[in-house]
């Protein structure tokens, strides 16, 4: 959005077509679930790209990728597709890794403002 109204760093819609069908319950478990699942995929692609293992790297990208899809994240998406990509030049992974933790802590932050039912964030927030 142009600088009014929240700003996501996932998109609500697709995560409440995800979790349509499920009950209240249901609902807050798998958000709390994906929180989770996030955090720690960005914590396992840091130690995969500070190893310099491309193929952990390239399974918890895919394993980034399918958390993102889940609540229309594209900057994650898009950061995981690019990890996954087995010809990245040398020390780009980890490049690509830092970026992915700090957009994972973002998109937590928002999913957590979402689920606590906080639909807007002061301007010095944004």
């Amino acid at each position: 959005m142009a600088g009014n109204g929240p700003r996501y760093q996932f998109d609500p819609a697709a995560l409440e077509r995800n979790l349509s069908g499920f009950d209240d319950a249901a609902r807050r478990a798998m958000v709390d679930d994906l929180l989770e699942e996030l955090r720690e995929r960005a914590e396992a692609i840091a130690a995969a790209a500070g190893a310099g293992d491309r193929e952990a790297l390239a399974l918890e990208a895919y394993a980034l990728r399918s958390c993102a899809a889940i609540c229309g994240a594209r900057a994650l998406i898009d950061i995981a597709e690019a990890l996954g990509d087995k010809g990245n030049r040398p020390g780009r992974p980890q490049e690509l890794a830092k970026v992915a933790k700090a957009r994972v802590a973002e998109t937590v932050r928002a999913l957590e403002l979402w689920r606590s039912g906080e639909t807007e964030r002061r301007p010095e927030e944004c």
